[in-house]
């Protein structure tokens, strides 16, 4: 359950055409419909803050756990951290509370445990408080817990140095925290030199079930225009996320040479990576899963050859010439002009394997052209 505040008036079409207020705190059960109100729509617009995400229908055993993170962004490691743990013990009684936090991440870890954003008049109860910040002593008097640990994320030496905390730098433990516990040694040994206490190491835990390695990596290098099927690009993106797939594309393309309106679309897809169009970009081809070229027409597709040429299955429209050069489930996939026939399962779940490449090239006709005998 996502628990959303509106930040500008607007109709809820959803909700029986509703007026929402400034300020309206309401609840919604569909993710898609909230990405669309925080601005995963066609004109950005972002209606809505995500402040929340509830599990009402959970029965969590063990005792109640709150986390405390002042700040989670759009990638950390932190972020890593709160993601493999909740996932880890999901079926615990965990909340994860903090200031701000970017609204992927907050999706992201509402996964697996409640989460929530808490202001200075908040007041909460818990058996065990774990604080994320080394400086918390405010909110260690918003929450009433029977135990309070301090986590110490980082080698407090190295980021003394780092951020010019000076070189006298002391970090004090608060006096309601009952236990440190480290992430490292190299962190043990941080907070020992820094705040002359010592801590309980704990190792991070790794996500061992690799939730998201059923992603593929695709890869187009050619002109972002109409005809070399920019807009199939974007339009395939939005039917794999539409999906729940995961993945990310490497658009080695010049955006210059798109209508701006497509590049807004793209700069707002984050499994796009814009990479800028260097004779190098070919170096990344063996690395992919997946070439693709959506164009209107090729004749001697060259990005294809090179993927087939690595060992790389290929994802082309049916132009004349792509029929000659892809076999379907072999060494890649073709797809109509508009994409009615994409078959997504087949992409994700069926990657050709053992691609092989001939070369077509007849290099004694180029002797002959070079003797005038062709």
């Amino acid at each position: 359950m996502y628990v959303l505040r509106t930040r500008q008036k607007f109709i809820d079409l959803e909700r029986d055409n509703k007026v929402s207020p400034v300020g309206e705190i309401f609840r919604l059960e569909d993710e898609q419909r909230v990405k669309t109100l925080l601005g995963d729509n066609p004109g950005g617009r972002k209606y809505v803050d995500l402040i929340g995400v509830e599990h009402p229908e959970k029965k969590a055993k063990g005792p109640k756990i709150i986390i405390y993170q002042g700040h989670l962004f759009y990638i950390g490691g932190i972020e890593t951290f709160l993601y493999n743990f909740t996932k880890h013990y999901r079926d615990r009684d965990i909340t994860i509370i903090c200031k701000d936090v970017d609204d992927n991440q907050m999706l992201h870890l509402g996964k697996y445990a409640n989460i929530r954003e808490i202001n200075g008049a908040d007041k909460m109860e818990c058996d065990v408080l774990i604080l994320g910040n080394y400086d918390c002593a405010g909110i260690v008097k918003q929450i009433r817990a029977k135990k309070v640990y301090q986590m110490i994320h980082g080698d407090l030496r190295g980021l003394a140095k780092s951020l010019h905390w000076g070189d006298n730098y002391r970090w004090r433990k608060d006096c309601r925290v009952d236990k440190v516990i480290s992430v490292s040694d190299t962190a043990r040994d941080g907070v020992i030199e820094c705040g002359g206490v010592d801590s309980e190491v704990i190792y991070n835990i790794l996500d061992t079930e690799y939730e998201t390695d059923d992603g593929l990596s695709f890869i187009t290098l050619s002109r972002a225009t109409a005809e070399k099927g920019i807009n199939r690009i974007i339009q395939m993106a939005k039917e794999f996320k539409k999906a729940g797939k995961h993945f990310v594309w490497f658009l080695c393309c010049s955006l210059h040479q798109a209508d701006p309106g497509v590049v807004k679309i793209i700069k707002s897809m984050p499994e796009f990576v814009i990479i800028p169009p260097t004779q190098d970009n070919r170096m990344l081809i063996k690395n992919c899963d997946y070439l693709v070229q959506l164009s209107d027409t090729e004749s001697f597709c060259y990005s294809a050859y090179e993927a087939l040429q690595r060992g790389v299955p290929v994802i082309l429209t049916d132009f004349p010439e792509a029929k000659k050069t892809v076999d379907p489930g072999k060494n890649g996939y073709l797809v109509h002009m508009d994409l009615s026939d994409l078959d997504i399962d087949k992409i994700f779940n069926h990657k050709p394997k053992n691609v092989t490449f001939v070369d077509k090239c007849d290099y004694d006709k180029w002797e002959k052209v070079f003797k005038g005998e062709l």
